[in-house]
């Protein structure tokens, strides 16, 4: 037998007896009324008035709003964004009203806007923020 085939055999050898593993039980369902970790916490900081507003909170809104929502509701919210331009039905404009807009972004991603789960409390409130200031 040749040298080199002798660490294949061994390495062959080891395989021999590997049982797949079981897989795990499906998840249990929470309780009824149980409230997931943390969820207090992020409704008070969803709540109005929000983070005071300043520069920086606004300089931050301006940059998400660019990134995440001016591709589809344009660079003045009026819905008229890039995608709108390529086959995407309209989008209507964006409120003004800080509240509203709050409002409609809370009701917005809760189903399947397409950076759901992406923005946190304060960075919902910097994009409702500078939309507000939008000309």
């Amino acid at each position: 037998m040749r040298p080199a085939a002798l660490p294949f055999l061994m390495l062959l050898a080891a395989c021999d007896g590997w049982v797949e593993s079981p897989r795990p039980p499906p998840p249990i369902p929470a309780p009824e009324g149980s409230v997931a970790q943390g969820a207090a916490a992020r409704r008070a900081a969803l709540a109005p008035p929000g983070p005071p507003v300043d520069e920086a909170l606004l300089r931050e809104g301006a940059e998400l709003f660019r990134v995440f929502c001016a591709p589809c509701h344009g660079p003045s919210g009026a819905g008229d964004g890039v995608v709108t331009r390529h086959g995407h039905p309209p989008i209507p404009p964006l409120p003004r009203d800080a509240l509203q807009s709050m409002a409609a972004l809370q009701s917005n991603l809760a189903g399947a806007h397409p950076v759901e789960g992406r923005l946190d409390p304060r960075q919902r409130w910097a994009v409702s923020r500078f939309v507000e200031r939008l000309p």
